[in-house]
């Protein structure tokens, strides 16, 4: 069958240290509302006993496929278990959130009804350790304010420059393809997922379905993104400058500069990193592509001289 009949979807999970939310994470991948097709999960290389509660939840289960590995990041974790499936389409799931019952549903009908459409995202809860909803708080406040400055832009490309309301590899589902063409997740431990999904507005069509809630993101003391501040901030740079450079023409439009310029200022004071990323900017121009580019960044001997001289 075409994607445009009854589009093939494989799950994929990368698991670390998630023996208390492991179990909740793959039940709502089971009681979907339209079933998967597959569930790929890696262990990488997690010290708790996540995957053991994994083991026993799938051992039966005939579309699961579970192995473990020694640890190498989200991003190798990841290619790896997308480059085992089979399916048309991936849905990706960290093993500390949690799908709607319909999120594989409206993926479907959004894929049938949109054929042109290669990515999907959409509407998302906030939870707690407990996963209780949450209504406040620093993480839904950011949301807020990433939501309302993408409605001001004309464009994605500008709206996920500024922040990744996405918010996780959890919220995306895309085409094989997609992923293909994007060359797979980068060598980068916090923004593999914006530099996927600013990459994939160069490639295909990308639906932001915010009517519905997709996905639950889980706020909690171990979320990797609070793992290092400065680290973080150095690849949320790295991403800019790569963007600047492939996707400039998306971002500024000569006969939209009045209301272009006001956006992309507001983008560079929000950031305060002007110096990083004009620095940043002249290291991306003498690499090959990206993937080299966030390599050289890899380097502790590279981003620690980056972050003694601008931060």
């Amino acid at each position: 069958m075409t994607h445009m009949d009854n589009p093939s979807i494989s799950v994929v999970l990368p698991l670390y240290n998630h023996a208390h939310y492991i179990a909740s994470t793959l039940q709502s991948v089971l009681e979907q509302t339209s079933p998967v097709d597959e569930i790929i999960l890696i262990d990488d290389g997690s010290t708790d006993n996540g995957f053991s509660i994994a083991y026993k939840m799938l051992r039966d289960e005939p579309r699961a496929t579970l192995l473990q590995q020694e640890n190498c990041g989200a991003e190798k974790t990841l290619n790896r278990a997308i480059g085992l499936s089979q399916s048309e389409f991936i849905a990706v799931l960290n093993t500390d959130d949690l799908f709607l019952p319909t999120k594989i549903e409206r993926c479907r009908n959004i894929i049938c009804n949109h054929p042109e459409v290669d990515f999907v995202c959409g509407g998302i809860g906030i939870i707690d350790e407990k996963g209780g909803r949450l209504s406040d708080g620093e993480t839904v406040e950011w949301l807020q304010r990433a939501s309302a400055f993408q409605k001001k832009c004309r464009t994605l490309d500008l709206a996920f420059l500024n922040e990744n309301s996405v918010t996780s590899t959890s919220n995306m589902f895309f085409s094989r393809e997609l992923w293909r063409k994007c060359q797979g997740f980068q060598p980068l431990r916090y923004c593999h997922d914006l530099d996927f999904l600013l990459t994939a507005l160069c490639h295909h069509c990308v639906m932001i379905d915010m009517e519905q809630t997709h996905i639950l993101y889980r706020v909690h003391r171990k979320n990797t993104i609070k793992e290092d501040l400065l680290k973080v901030r150095l690849e949320v740079a790295a991403v800019m400058a790569n963007t600047m450079k492939t996707n400039s023409a998306r971002l500024l439009d000569a006969e939209r500069l009045s209301s272009d310029l006001p956006l992309i200022s507001e983008i560079l004071r929000s950031k305060n990193n002007a110096a990083l990323l004009a620095t940043l900017q002249l290291l991306r121009n003498n690499c090959s592509d990206r993937h080299d580019f966030y390599t050289l960044l890899k380097n502790p001997k590279t981003s620690e001289c980056l972050i003694q001289q601008f931060m």
